[in-house]
């Protein structure tokens, strides 16, 4: 019972991820929830965007 629950879990999980991926799906969750868009990174997440890139090239 409680893998089942489990396996329920993941694939609503990946389900999730794969709508947050979709631009229909954010830009409609965006409008709906009346969230504010950042046009630019702040500093510390855009470092850390940097060092994810640095290290996929090495």
């Amino acid at each position: 019972m409680a893998e089942s629950e489990k396996a329920k879990q993941k694939a609503i999980a990946e389900l999730v991820r794969r709508w947050i991926t979709s631009e229909v799906v954010r830009n409609y969750l965006r409008n709906l929830l009346n969230l504010p868009v950042e046009r630019e990174l702040p500093a510390e997440q855009r470092y850390l965007l940097e060092e994810l890139d640095r290290a996929d090239k090495e």
